[in-house]
């Protein structure tokens, strides 16, 4: 049994390496030097791709992935050291595919999207919003969240995404309506959960993921007028798991959380450090941004 656990597990982190594109560095902006453009890609979280070159905006990346391939994911590799300066991650972007290097297909563009946190070498994935097979992909960062220091660890390319896991509304805090707590799982962006009754804290919300699944993310969905009101965001909360509504088993927990910045309608995804399958999961928001109204677009989970 035990050479068998052992050949399960070599194949399962096969099958993880294979959704992983193999690229190497074609040309970037910046020197080659030890926080050169090369380090980009290669593979070593502790080396990075630091520049701060006014002149150079756009800064840009240009990587091979070896063959035409379509990418259903990228992510970004933030620095050893973001927690001490945020202000290097970039907010504004665009991703391009090409074949021969001369033409360019627009595959992505993001603008102030201030999704990537300060946590040290964590890594943030983003969906491509056009598809195609292409060889070659760049990356233009137009903008950081504050100043033109750029900083990244590694850019990765993925041939898979995660998958999003539907789930239906089991129970939540306030009342029901137009703003209820069942709003947070219809999946649309511009309806939303927004409740102040401070009686009712922590406030919480059950969904239904229809059966066990251990689910590796979360997200949650800005509210669609959160750029006016940011005070709602939610800073601390605790995710659990259950089979059977009853017992619950604590799978993430956030203290003073400020991830989550005054953009519409803007998803922040979070890391569940260690995964067990489970049918319903609560979530439960224990201290807002400011004050005691909370407002989501949506809840995710993500397998």
């Amino acid at each position: 049994m035990r050479h068998i656990s052992i050949l399960l597990l070599l194949f399962a982190c096969s099958q993880a390496f294979a959704q992983t594109i193999k690229t190497t560095f074609v040309s970037g902006t910046g020197p080659n030097d030890d926080e050169g453009p090369k380090m980009i890609c290669d593979g070593n979280y502790d080396t990075k791709w630091c520049i701060d070159s006014p002149r150079l905006l756009p800064y840009s990346i240009v990587l091979d992935a070896g063959g035409e391939t379509n990418i259903a994911e990228y992510g970004f590799v933030t620095g050893d050291d973001t927690s001490a300066y945020p202000e290097r991650n970039p907010v504004t972007w665009r991703v391009s595919g090409s074949n021969d290097k001369q033409n360019w297909t627009l595959l992505d563009e993001q603008k102030n999207n201030r999704s990537i946190g300060d946590d040290n070498e964590e890594e943030y994935r983003f969906q491509p919003t056009f598809k195609g097979q292409y060889r070659y992909f760049r990356f233009e960062f137009i903008r950081m969240a504050g100043g033109t220091r750029i900083q990244l660890s590694e850019i990765n390319l993925y041939k898979t995404a995660k998958t999003a896991v539907k789930t239906t509304f089991v129970s939540g805090s306030g009342r029901d309506g137009k703003e209820g707590a069942a709003m947070a799982s219809d999946g649309l962006l511009y309806t939303k959960w927004c409740l102040d009754e401070p009686r009712q804290m922590p406030y919480n919300i059950v969904l239904d993921a229809g059966e066990q699944l251990a689910v590796s993310e979360y997200g949650f969905v800005t509210g669609d007028d959160t750029h006016t009101y940011p005070d709602r965001n939610p800073i601390t909360w605790k995710v659990a798991g259950s089979n059977d509504k009853q017992s619950w088993t604590t799978l993430d927990e956030q203290k003073y959380n400020r991830r989550m910045r005054d953009e519409n309608e803007q998803e922040y995804r979070f890391k569940i450090a260690s995964p067990a399958a489970f049918r319903y999961y609560r979530i439960e928001f224990i201290r807002m941004t400011d004050g005691t109204r909370l407002q989501l677009s949506e809840i995710k989970f993500y397998k």
